[in-house]
Formats: structure tokens, sequence, C-alpha cells
């Protein structure tokens, strides 16, 4: 059990690049979760890499109390910053260039009305501003249950051939599951799976 606070106050950061070699000390790999939530997910992955820093990102404040409780009771080591902000401004404002070993985004809000496509986070826009913050080599893990986001997902990939390589990936690719995705594997319900690999 980690006893800390694991937030950083966006008052405290928002004026300069995050130095994440000061927020992870010896550790040379850091990892991003969009929408941490339960923060379930994120202990577990992270406990599985102790070797990694993980940067989570919730813009709920919610979801975030309730993921710090969980991440207090489950996290094995120090390896856990968190942020309560709107993610895409974090990664876009905040993170240095060729930062990060991968970004997870796992069942992001669909904004199902054409009119809000706009605010989607996985859209051809967002995953070049990603692409920049990437290690060469670094990876961005994606999972949608909802059909129509899946279709759009794959067709903004499909525009971004010449940045990032795509992968096989799959149900059975990725050991540890959020809260969301055990349970919509349970009642048998299809998901859409991406792993975009920075060239």
């Amino acid at each position: 059990m980690i006893d800390h606070n694991i937030e950083l106050k966006i008052e405290d950061i928002a004026f300069s690049k995050l130095d994440l070699k000061a927020l992870f000390p010896g550790r040379d790999k850091v990892e991003l979760e969009m929408g941490f939530c339960s923060g379930l997910f994120l202990s577990e992955y992270a406990n599985s890499k102790p070797d990694t820093g993980f940067l989570g990102l919730e813009i709920s404040r919610k979801f975030i109390v309730r993921g710090h409780r969980n991440l207090q009771k489950r996290l094995l080591q120090d390896n856990v910053r968190t942020v309560c902000f709107e993610g895409i401004a974090i990664i876009k404002e905040l993170l240095p260039f060729n930062s990060l070993d991968a970004i997870h985004i796992y069942f992001p809000d669909p904004w199902p009305k054409k009119k809000h496509h706009k605010f989607r986070t996985v859209r051809f826009e967002n995953l070049i501003m990603m692409h920049n913050r990437l290690k060469k080599g670094g990876k961005i893990y994606i999972a949608t249950d909802h059909p129509e986001y899946g279709e759009f997902i794959a067709k903004e990939i499909s525009l971004t051939g010449e940045f990032f390589n795509i992968l096989p990936y799959g149900m059975d690719d990725r050991k540890i599951k959020t809260k969301w995705e055990k349970k919509q594997i349970a009642d048998c319900w299809p998901i859409n799976y991406f792993l975009l690999e920075k060239k």
C-alpha cells in the first residue's frame, strides 16, 4: 500500500513541461493511461511493471477520488502519478516530444452524435499529436465497445500510415483488463481493439 498523495495538482504543473525523470526517478520508461476511472487497471498494470512510471489522466473528479482510493490500496510501489484534467490538453501542452513509451486509451467516450465527433479522443489530429510525444517504437493501445466509434477509429487510423505501423491486436493480447472490459467480455459484447506503433 502506497501512503502518499499521488495527484499532481493542475495549478502546480500548468506552466512548464512535465519533467518525467524527476516525477519517476530511476525509471527510464513512462506510460500514460487516458481516463483511468476506477484505477483498477492502472494499479494492476503498474504493479506488473515496477520499472516503469505511469501517468494517469482523468477529467472527472468523482472518478479520480474513487481511482485514488483503489490506487492507494493496491499499488505495491511508488510508480504512478495522476492529473485531474482533460487528457488531450495535458498531452499537448505539458508532455515533451519523444517522452512516452506507450499510451493506453480504453473505452473513451464515443460522443455518438455527429456534431460531437470533434470531441472524440481518437481522431487523426490527436493521433498525430500523440505520435510526437511517443518515443520511436512507442505504442498506442486502444479499445472501444461502441460499434460506430470502432468504425470511425479504423478510418482515422487508416490515414496515419506515414506515422504508425498498425499491429495485430485482440482481446487475448493483453492479459490485464479494465473493469468495464471484463464486464463486456462476460456479456459477450464485441470489442474493437487497435494497436499503433510509432515508426
